[in-house]
């Protein structure tokens, strides 16, 4: 299994943070997995080609960390879900009601969109499937091109509109 790792999907850099918390992601669920560190190394080797995670760019850190969980390692908290309609877990370990939108000069633009497709009742993890089947890119976090944004932007803005008619009528 070798993720793609194309250079127009490793522009996106991330906050320094959140950079750490996916090196942290990726440590808990070594252990969770019970993987030593021979094993992980060839894991990394292997997918990667590198021998370390601190290697990695953000896209393929995102991507390992994808590829732990479908190993079975879990990413949440063990406490009791959000008050209201509990989350789902979806592949990889995601929730749906909830997807992180790292810094960045379109982060301001993505998190409008990730609002106003919460706001029409969509699943989150669906988001990611929008932007594969509408754009080609892999993950709604890596869509960078801001006309595809801004197209995004207007399909969801009609669609609110026409929801917000349809109630009131």
């Amino acid at each position: 299994m070798h993720p793609e790792t194309s250079s127009e999907s490793c522009k996106m850099r991330t906050h320094p943070a959140q950079r750490r918390a996916m090196l942290a992601k990726t440590a808990i669920a070594v252990k969770q997995l019970g993987l030593d560190d021979e094993t992980f190394r060839a894991m990394l080797r292997n997918l990667f080609g590198r021998e370390s995670r601190k290697e990695l760019n953000d896209h393929e850190l995102a991507l390992l960390c994808d590829h732990l969980a479908t190993l079975g390692a879990s990413f949440t908290a063990k406490d009791a879900p959000r008050e209201g309609k509990p989350f789902r877990r979806k592949a990889a370990g995601r929730r749906s009601d909830w997807y992180e939108i790292p810094e960045g000069p379109l982060a301001a633009l993505k998190r409008k969109i990730a609002a106003m497709w919460r706001e029409l009742g969509y699943d989150m993890t669906s988001l990611d499937t929008r932007v594969r089947r509408s754009f080609g890119v892999d993950a709604f976090r890596w869509l960078e091109d801001e006309r595809h944004l801004r197209t995004l932007l207007a399909d969801l803005e009609t669609r609110l509109h026409a929801q917000r008619r349809k109630g009131q009528a």
